[in-house]
């Protein structure tokens, strides 16, 4: 098995770091708006996804559109390439992205998603994902927001094929 760096350069710690998934699971659980995924391989946990379908949209051209929302992402330190040089495996957090433009596929918001991102990934999802940024949320920890459109959720889906 691979290993990977446990205690990175402080600069390096994954904001995530302190999240409790068992918390967080047990928390949301109960409530029909969402829904949690993971991703596991070679029996091992590579990341985890928790989607809540009861928000909506905030951009100008789909304003009030239902959308799924990803509340909590997280992919496994090894995955990480600014960790783990090279990470064990690779589009993890791609493969999320996938999962919940196809849980707002099915839920008829045409793979609408919005997130509010954690510093260290808002250039994941603005530029390897291709969502509109909306800027800091003063009303959630002022993290950027994001949106991805129906157009751009097709896009992605093209550019993994």
């Amino acid at each position: 098995m691979q290993q990977y760096k446990t205690n990175p350069p402080t600069c390096q710690t994954p904001e995530d770091a302190h999240w409790d998934w068992k918390m967080k699971a047990s928390e949301w659980r109960k409530y029909l708006a969402f829904s949690s995924f993971s991703l596991i391989c070679d029996g091992e946990l590579q990341g985890l996804l928790l989607i809540n379908n009861s928000k909506f949209a905030k951009l100008n051209e789909q304003f009030g559109k239902p959308l799924v929302y990803i509340e909590f992402v997280a992919t496994a330190p090894w995955n990480r390439p600014e960790l783990q040089s090279p990470p064990k495996y690779r589009g993890t957090g791609s493969i999320f992205i996938l999962a919940a433009i196809e849980a707002s596929k099915h839920l008829g918001f045409k793979g609408r998603i919005g997130l509010h991102s954690l510093s260290q990934a808002a250039n994941f999802y603005e530029h390897k994902c291709g969502m509109t940024q909306l800027g800091k949320d003063p009303n959630h920890q002022n993290l950027t927001y994001f949106e991805m459109t129906e157009q751009q959720a097709e896009q992605f889906c093209h550019n993994r094929l």
